[in-house]
């Protein structure tokens, strides 16, 4: 029974592909606002909602990888540590793209 309840579990759970991918899905509406915005205040803005979106997108790695019991657990095995790293690196996607865009404009607008 444990050995069919965890390859379930491998057919439900998305590929690091389809997390790095969505990740840089919900981040697009953030780089583009990064790549217009002009002032310090609304740089500032657009960098804490990608900070806030990066916190959601991690604690839902971190609770799905860590703190939903016996589900936990067999992710961790079916799934192993590379997929679990994926899951939460690829949260950290929206805020590096949109710091990245950000420094990118400033550094063209100084010289």
């Amino acid at each position: 029974m444990n050995v069919i309840w965890l390859a379930d579990i491998s057919d439900k759970m998305g590929s690091p592909v389809h997390w790095w991918l969505g990740a840089a899905i919900l981040s697009l509406p953030l780089v583009w606002v990064a790549a217009r915005v002009t002032s310090k205040v609304g740089s500032l803005v657009t960098l804490c909602l990608a900070g806030g979106l990066m916190m959601l997108l991690v604690f839902a790695a971190m609770q799905e990888a860590f703190a939903e019991g016996d589900l936990s657990i067999a992710v961790q095995q079916e799934m192993g540590r590379k997929w679990i790293a994926h899951r939460i690196a690829s949260g950290c996607l929206p805020l590096v793209l949109v710091g990245t865009i950000l420094a990118l404009r400033r550094k063209r607008e100084r010289g």
